[in-house]
């Protein structure tokens, strides 16, 4: 058997800032040792998210 600690959120995608902010923050909360590395690995996936945004904002920047 395994156990598993699970937090389950209900995200209101009006408000997606501050759902996705409350959401972090429970997990921060719940791994004290590791926030700093659970932080660096979402500014990692948010930085290529960014990335990949631009990237198609300037593939398009030329289409007019």
């Amino acid at each position: 058997m395994k156990s598993r600690t699970l937090l389950e959120c209900t995200v209101d995608l009006a408000q997606p800032v501050s759902e996705l902010t409350a959401v972090i923050s429970a997990v921060l909360a719940y791994h004290p040792v590791s926030q700093a590395d659970i932080l660096r690995a979402l500014d990692h996936e948010i930085g290529t998210a960014m990335a990949a945004l631009e990237t198609e904002a300037d593939d398009g920047a030329g289409d007019i």
